[in-house]
């Protein structure tokens, strides 16, 4: 009798519990318990509630993090905190922030305040993180061969981080703003086509292949003068293993090992290349290491630059499908304003970057909680909503190439504005946290989605429900 009665109980509350996480699939009931379960909760219940917020989203949204996931997080921060605060408390979906007792961070997301922090001199940047991960939980192999801190975990204004940004800036011809056409050829590596027929019989997963095999092969051509059309496959095994770690899910030793491998390998070709050879015997003159360097700027290109400029490609591409008449006329009307709305709405590298305090901070929420932070607490600048902070863009969820305020965005952590009067990744004060990679992302994302769109031009009228 009494196990009878356990058993009811327990399926009665399996019920409720299933009940209620179906309610909140319903996108006005979610608005109320994130604004229950913010206004009221804090600590580890904030934690634990927040994070089954975050399930739902991951649910709604059938696991597109990068197309919908975000954008439904950054409404509940919006809704929670207000765009004239600009500040509100964040629960990240990481086990790996959980297991080290982040559970709740503050995040900076209006417009205002991420410029309050990535244009900050001496703004931190923490230096055991990968994003969200922490580095000593992650397995041998995830981080640069030869020295796990990189530019990510140097604060802004440091000597070591201006140091490392100018060997780049030196070195690098294809990181450089002004690129002649002839410096720069576009090519399209084996088995990759861009037919109507072919992108409209591809899965999601087969056209993103194709899209980040595109990026991958021109990235290492245009940065390293090395070819990998052999280590494609590879290198998309690669991302796939790395984006989980990101958002700091944990990953298991062989794991680690296979990163390695196959970062060793493109790391190697990178070592023989004239350019590889050049940037270590720069480094070396510098009194650096030449190896710990160019092993730093593999893990960036692999990790931003295929990652980030891949994932901005792809998003854009099925964007386009969804009415291609539509937006393959807006790109040939435009192609540079297109793809700088593209990318306000679609920002690389997930959209968010950590952060480090370095001094005892009070932000004082909209929900009426006062959050402390302490020196060295780490926090969250998330661009896609920055990007669409309708106090610098108006209608800022409809896609206006060519918009006002168009170069206002965020989407490479300074304003592209601003960027682009720069000479140089490194000592640019009207940029001071810019991505080295800025240029060079436009001028590949920009050709890679050309190559595309002509063959969504030649099977118009085409649509895709995505």
């Amino acid at each position: 009798m009494c196990a009878c009665g356990l058993v009811w109980c327990t399926c009665a509350l399996l019920a409720t519990l299933l009940a209620s996480f179906g309610l909140i699939m319903v996108p006005g009931i979610e608005q109320a318990a994130a604004r229950l379960v913010f206004t009221h909760l804090s600590g580890r219940s904030l934690s634990i509630a927040g994070n089954v917020i975050t399930a739902r989203h991951f649910t709604y949204c059938l696991g597109d993090y990068l197309g919908c996931v975000k954008d439904e997080a950054a409404r509940d921060m919006v809704n929670l905190f207000m765009w004239e605060t600009g500040i509100g408390e964040f629960v990240p979906f990481s086990p790996n922030q959980l297991m080290n007792g982040d559970g709740v961070l503050p995040l900076h997301f209006s417009h205002a305040a991420y410029r309050e922090v990535a244009y900050d001199l001496l703004a931190g940047r923490p230096p055991d993180m990968m994003v969200f991960s922490n580095k000593t939980s992650l397995p041998a192999g995830v981080m640069p061969d030869f020295e796990p801190d990189i530019l990510l975990n140097l604060d802004t204004g440091s000597e070591e981080h201006t140091n490392r940004r100018k060997l780049l800036a030196d070195m690098l011809p294809a990181l450089a703003k002004d690129r002649s056409s002839g410096d720069e050829h576009f090519r399209v590596p084996t088995g990759v086509e861009a037919s109507a027929a072919v992108i409209s019989g591809a899965t999601m997963g087969g056209l993103k292949r194709k899209v980040f095999d595109t990026v991958g092969y021109n990235l290492f051509d245009w940065l390293f003068e090395v070819n990998v059309e052999n280590e494609l496959a590879e290198l998309f095994e690669y991302d796939g293993i790395l984006a989980p770690l990101v958002l700091g899910i944990p990953a298991m030793s062989f794991q680690g090992r296979r990163m390695a491998k196959i970062r060793m390998t493109a790391f190697d070709k990178v070592t023989h290349s004239r350019v590889g050879k050049a940037f270590m015997r720069a480094a070396d003159d510098r009194g650096m290491d030449g190896q710990k360097r160019l092993s730093e700027m593999v893990w960036i290109a692999m990790f931003a630059g295929y990652g980030g400029t891949g994932n901005l490609a792809f998003e854009t591409i099925k964007r386009i499908l969804t009415d291609p008449a539509k937006y393959t006329a807006l790109f040939r009307s435009d192609p540079e304003a297109f793809m700088l709305e593209a990318a306000r709405l679609h920002p690389p590298v997930a959209g968010m970057n950590p952060m480090a305090y370095r001094k005892d901070t009070y932000h004082k929420l909209a929900t009426g909680k006062t959050m402390k932070v302490e020196a060295g607490q780490i926090g969250v600048t998330f661009s896609s909503a920055a990007n669409k902070d309708p106090q610098v863009f108006r209608d800022p969820y409809n896609f206006v190439p060519g918009r006002e305020n168009a170069e206002r965005l965020l989407s490479w952590n300074n304003e592209w504005g601003d960027f682009s009067r720069c000479d140089t990744v490194a000592g640019c004060p009207e940029a001071p946290r810019g991505c080295p990679g800025t240029f060079l992302s436009m001028r590949l994302v920009t050709a890679t989605v050309d190559f595309f769109v002509g063959g969504i031009e030649g099977g118009l009228p085409l649509k895709q429900e995505l």
